[in-house]
């Protein structure tokens, strides 16, 4: 059975305990929860953020217009038809929830911002970029970093918080325990069989090795995870990210870069014995499986494509100069 934006609402109204009757102003505490519907065998089911997928689920879509107001545990799905919308200072219909702006036939004005949604997708810093690294004379302080290079440190922080230590992250690592856990007992089954049938003694040990082999066939995630600093980790590939970024692919968006370099940064790239991207051992043992790269919000398609533009780049140019610029620049 399939399940639409109001089932999954629904299911969430349910789950309030108590809701009162409330009109949500801009004084209400607004949060809006994700959720995902996912395939689970023949029918689909809702993941909210703090369920724990099962083996065997597959992702079909993300809900995000869903809110809930914190404070009277009301929610509201945000839709074209939303009957609450209100006019704002451009004459337009707005949601005054979610703030969101749907096309409909009583909007006064006529513009491409009439069938678009009031959420910004580029940040633009049109202020002083040095305006807290100047001393008092005005001068920019030596060593210091511009607003946009701090602005790409903290997206640099966030994704790698989301891809290594969120409870995202750890779901998705004890699926794959669970699912090894599973393959060793058919092992240990199998091999007990057939030494059932051919009258043979069956080994303990053996036994132990086939289960030890294949639940640990790739490094457990919690056992390395507790060795990994996240603030030496930030601190350490940030300032490596930005430079890639700025001699590479400056024009891009830097949150586009960030996993497509990330990625390229485990084994490194080499054009003639020079290494334009170092190779980090550390990523290559903490990063999540490319194949999951959707359950953190990173688009596959998007992913790849960047990932073979930054290839192309480094192929395109002197490699000797690339090493040489970004060696000064760090």
């Amino acid at each position: 059975m399939e399940i639409d934006d109001e089932d999954v609402a629904q299911q969430l109204r349910l789950m309030m305990k108590k809701p009162v009757d409330h009109v949500c102003s801009e004084q209400c505490n607004i949060e809006n929860p994700v959720a995902m519907v996912v395939q689970r065998g023949l029918d689909q089911a809702v993941l909210w953020e703090w369920d724990q997928p099962r083996s065997g689920d597959r992702l079909v879509r993300r809900v995000n217009n869903i809110y809930v107001c914190k404070t009277n545990r009301q929610v509201h799905l945000c839709t074209a038809d939303c009957s609450n919308k209100i006019m704002n200072q451009e004459h337009c219909l707005i949601c005054p929830i979610s703030g969101m702006q749907w096309n409909n036939a009583t909007e006064r004005t006529r513009s491409w911002r009439n069938t678009a949604k009031c959420m910004p997708t580029i940040n633009t810093i049109k202020t002083d970029p040095n305006k807290f690294c100047r001393d008092m004379n005005g001068s920019v302080i030596s060593g210091s970093q511009n607003l946009t290079v701090q602005a790409c440190k903290l997206e640099v922080k966030e994704l790698l918080h989301c891809m290594l230590f969120s409870q995202i992250r750890k779901q998705s690592e004890f699926s794959k325990y669970i699912d090894a856990c599973s393959t060793a007992n058919k092992r240990i089954n199998k091999y007990s069989r057939h030494c059932q049938q051919n009258g043979l003694p069956i080994n303990i040990s053996t036994m132990t090795t086939l289960y030890t082999n294949t639940v640990f066939k790739q490094p457990n995630f919690f056992r390395t995870s507790s060795n990994v600093n996240p603030g030496e980790l930030y601190k350490k590939y940030t300032s490596l990210l930005v430079v890639y970024w700025q001699v590479l692919l400056p024009s891009l968006m830097f949150e586009l870069f960030i996993p497509s370099c990330l990625y390229l940064m485990r084994s490194g790239v080499c054009v003639n014995g020079v290494a334009v991207i170092e190779r980090c051992s550390d990523l290559e043992r903490v990063l999540p499986e490319a194949s999951t790269l959707d359950l953190y919000g990173i688009q596959k398609a998007s992913f790849t494509n960047i990932k073979n533009l930054i290839l192309k780049e480094i192929r395109l140019g002197d490699a000797n100069k690339l090493h040489d610029i970004m060696a000064s620049m760090r």
